[in-house]
């Protein structure tokens, strides 16, 4: 074979391997959007990787088993993400060269969407990965604090039954604290697509950044101080909390809670994941650091802030919660952004601009 064709395969060969490690590089969030997005989602991806390894080798030795039937969820996960990756490049491809105002618009609408199909690859990877461990952490079935946590309410003069008494009386309130509780998915869904059409992968960077390490503090929470909840240890009458919801959807995890630990459960199915974490408040540290991340857009912000700020009390007789864990989320919250601030801002290369320069 003649040395010329033998040097043009290999530089074939270099090519497609540069093309896919700058894929990767970017659907990682990692090349284009500076060295700020760069240091966040090494954050990012240090902590999925954590979860990752402790996971693999928590299931070896546990009773659980990872259902089968995640494969097919999470091939069906990355397949359509690998066609949304395929869709990019070609239009993406289509498109250049091209400077009219059409093509400025459609290319700046298609990298809005690509991010955020991104940033919903992260949250898909880390939000399984802290499932998987949540429920190992519960099926190791390690003794109880809520006696602890309820003293701790005590000392500090909080009295857990006696305010799901008070919210309850108001039906108007109980309404209202109900619905801020259930809000707290769609703010954070709203959040991830807000800085995804604006553009700002620097900023989503660093809010998956936060997101993952609190998912670490919660995570070290559950296995140090597992509990129940306030709804389970204080066992209260119906009629405390009749304007909340029905007996049987109050303490709404609390099947698969009890399963975890007494055995009965033995499989983990990520296509009907149940929030199973009492200590610390997970809504509070979402509550925090949605709002947090919004910092930039003032009016928008303030709105976020009233809704949070409603769903951090609807934590307590809603949400079943000890004041503690919610104390606990405020403090892995503050950490969490301290860490991701504790290196100065670098100026950002790229990847903030308007629709129409993108």
């Amino acid at each position: 074979m003649p040395i010329s064709l033998i040097l043009s395969k290999a530089a074939n060969v270099v090519e497609v391997k540069r093309l896919i490690a700058h894929q990767l590089g970017r659907w990682l969030l990692f090349t284009d959007y500076g060295d700020n997005a760069r240091r966040n989602m090494a954050i990012v991806w240090q902590c999925v990787g954590g979860f990752i390894l402790v996971d693999v080798i928590w299931l070896q030795a546990s009773s659980l088993s990872f259902a089968r039937s995640n494969w097919k969820v999470c091939s069906e996960f990355l397949f359509y993400i690998t066609l949304a990756g395929a869709f990019f490049s070609l239009v993406s491809y289509r498109l250049r060269g091209k400077a009219d105002r059409v093509a400025l618009f459609l290319r700046a609408a298609l990298q809005r969407t690509e991010l955020l199909s991104r940033g919903c690859l992260v949250i898909g990877v880390s939000g399984t990965a802290g499932m998987v461990f949540s429920y190992l952490a519960t099926s190791a079935a390690y003794p109880l604090t809520d006696h602890f946590l309820a003293e701790f309410d005590f000392a500090f003069g909080f009295n857990w039954p006696a305010f799901l008494k008070a919210t309850n009386s108001n039906p108007v309130l109980a309404s209202l604290l109900t619905h801020a509780y259930q809000s707290t998915l769609f703010v954070t869904e709203g959040v991830l697509i807000w800085l995804s059409i604006r553009g700002r992968g620097e900023r989503l960077a660093e809010f998956l950044a936060i997101l993952n390490l609190t998912s670490v503090g919660v995570g070290l929470g559950l296995l140090i101080a597992p509990a129940a909840g306030a709804f389970a240890y204080f066992n209260p009458a119906p009629q405390l909390f009749s304007n909340f919801g029905a007996p049987g959807e109050m303490w709404s995890f609390s099947k698969v809670f009890i399963a975890l630990r007494d055995g009965s459960l033995s499989a983990i199915d990520v296509s009907v994941p149940e929030g199973i974490v009492s200590f610390p408040s997970f809504h509070t540290v979402l509550g925090i650091i949605t709002t947090y991340a919004l910092r930039d857009d003032r009016w928008l912000m303030v709105c976020v802030l009233a809704l949070n700020a409603i769903m951090v009390i609807s934590t307590l007789p809603v949400g079943g919660h000890h004041l503690v864990d919610v104390l606990a989320g405020v403090a892995i919250s503050i950490v969490a952004i301290a860490i991701v601030r504790e290196e100065p801002a670098i100026q950002q290369t790229s990847g903030e601009s308007s629709p129409m320069s993108a």
